[in-house]
């Protein structure tokens, strides 16, 4: 008979929804979605979420949240009064602050607090890079000089243990010929306040013009209300299924993100054969490697002569197969499961 697991998550993410299957191999889970969309809603959210604990906890052995934030109070504060083990699997913005956009758990005070009760008084941290518990952030000035939430909590005494995302290469695959100076990005709420500069749209915004020939795909990019140049190309969010043949297609995938944890898309692009331009944040330069460019800093110049050389490249086809060989062997689906599976053995 399978042990009983609480989840937690905000949305059926693809890393969410890859998570909940690795744990049903071991677990009878117990899933709990917790919309964040409208802030107005919160408060009922949280009696629903209180009202799931309590008929749920009973026979529970572990809690496992998706994030650290509002939505892992509850479950951490009640796995505490039942003394039940939980565990925060760490991804992104629960571990930044850049105020200088209004991004990040540790920007906003109620947050703060909320996030920094989560990871102190869970059993186990779960990031999915080293660059989520500290690292220097060099990449633009406004902000921290580090990032991570080791800087913004300390003393910080919860165990932390580093599990890389994992992925199928049997999902993600190049199938069809590349279209020549195509350049693509993925994101969702790119719309929002902080969404456009977050995932780095102004400085595709700024660059585009300088490369007429080349076209620029932002996939999510429908939601975005200022002006495109003529050769960016804003469409609809996709599903899956229809991002894999159209990554496929693509020469380059572009990430020049303020703050990122572990960017799927990007990896996902990189197993497509797309050459990765990323800049230098959070585990981007890692998973990279050498097998793409980096942007050093948020600098117009500096952009360009990256997108130039990469354009000038008469090795891209042989990089973007480097790539691809990079995702491939380092970051797989049946690593994450082990590891994953293992650590939350441990604690039960």
């Amino acid at each position: 008979m399978k042990q009983k697991l609480l989840y937690f998550h905000a949305g059926k993410s693809s890393f969410v929804i890859k998570d909940i299957e690795i744990l049903q191999e071991k677990y009878e889970v117990h899933e709990f979605f917790f919309n964040t969309t409208n802030k107005k809603t919160y408060l009922f959210e949280f009696i629903k979420q209180k009202l799931f604990i309590l008929s749920k906890i009973f026979g529970a052995k572990l809690i496992v949240c998706q994030f650290a934030g509002h939505y892992s109070f509850l479950p951490i504060l009640f796995a505490k009064l039942f003394f039940k083990k939980s565990v925060i699997i760490a991804g992104g913005t629960d571990c930044v602050s850049f105020p200088s956009i209004a991004y990040g758990n540790f920007s906003n005070k109620l947050m703060r607090f909320t996030t920094t009760f989560s990871f102190k008084n869970c059993d186990l941290i779960l990031p999915v890079h080293q660059s989520l518990v500290e690292y220097d952030y060099t990449y633009q000035p406004n902000d921290f000089p580090k990032q991570g939430f080791n800087y913004f909590i300390k003393g910080l005494k919860t165990k932390v243990e580093v599990i890389p995302n994992g992925y199928d290469s049997k999902k993600w695959f190049c199938d069809s010929e590349k279209e020549k100076k195509s350049f693509i990005t993925i994101g969702a709420g790119l719309g929002s306040r902080f969404g456009f500069s977050l995932k780095g749209i102004d400085l595709i915004f700024e660059i585009a013009p300088k490369f007429p020939d080349a076209i620029f795909y932002i996939v999510g990019g429908s939601s975005i209300k200022t002006k495109a140049p003529a050769n960016v190309k804003l469409l609809e969010n996709m599903a899956n299924k229809t991002i894999q043949p159209l990554l496929s297609r693509m020469q380059f995938y572009l990430q020049l993100s303020l703050s990122e944890g572990f960017p799927n898309a990007l990896s996902e692009g990189m197993l497509c054969e797309c050459v990765p331009i990323v800049s230098n944040v959070g585990g981007m330069p890692d998973i990279v490697d050498a097998c793409g460019y980096i942007l050093n800093h948020k600098n117009l110049d500096e952009l360009f002569t990256v997108i130039q050389s990469a354009l000038n490249n008469n090795e891209v086809t042989a990089l973007g197969k480097k790539a691809r060989k990079r995702i491939e062997e380092n970051y797989t689906f049946e690593n994450r499961k082990t590891k994953l599976l293992s650590e939350l053995q441990k604690l039960v």
